[in-house]
């Protein structure tokens, strides 16, 4: 078992196991922390920062109790403000976190556009025509026997609205100096 380096920690080990209430208020309280510290601070150094953590925690809770351990560390989002004082920032576009997202909304765009288009054509039995606009596309299908053919128009704001997607996903606004925030909140 590897173990990571941590902030200072006490000098002993809590001689028995938390209990479980103490192990849910504390996996609580790192969880805070640690929502505090994401997308600030490179992943690597929030999962050695919240193990250490987790064993200063349990260590004070020997001396004393869990609740009381927290307490004296504060509130969360303080203690993160505080290490995120001394470890490395990174204020990166989070390039797949927007991909996923833009993708998704396809997927379900795409899914949305497939099960309207079928219902279209379904109905255009008995006319062999049918026409009709979702939001921004307008569908055309013809079934007769001479022609079949389904035709939309107005896709581009589908693409249109995956771009926007992927920009606030991917929050490409870290690309712009002037935009980056600075060290403290």
């Amino acid at each position: 078992m590897t173990t990571h380096p941590a902030p200072p920690t006490s000098a002993h080990e809590p001689s028995q196991r938390p209990s479980t209430l103490d192990r849910l208020r504390r996996t609580w309280y790192v969880t805070k922390v640690e929502l505090w510290l994401d997308d600030e601070t490179p992943r690597h150094e929030v999962k050695s920062l919240t193990e250490g953590l987790r064993g200063d925690l349990d260590a004070a809770a020997a001396d004393s109790s869990m609740r009381e351990a927290i307490a004296e560390l504060g509130p969360a989002r303080e203690l993160a403000r505080s290490y995120r004082q001394t470890l490395s920032r990174t204020r990166k576009p989070l390039w797949l976190t927007g991909v996923g997202m833009a993708s998704a909304w396809l997927l379900v765009a795409m899914f949305a556009t497939a099960f309207f288009a079928s219902a279209l054509w379904q109905s255009a039995g008995e006319h062999g025509r049918a026409s009709a606009q979702l939001l921004w596309s307008e569908f055309a299908v013809v079934r007769t026997d001479t022609e079949i053919s389904t035709s939309i128009s107005g896709v581009h704001w589908t693409v249109l609205i995956a771009l926007v997607v992927f920009v606030l996903g991917a929050r490409l606004w870290r690309l712009i100096p002037a935009l980056r925030p600075g060290t403290d909140d």
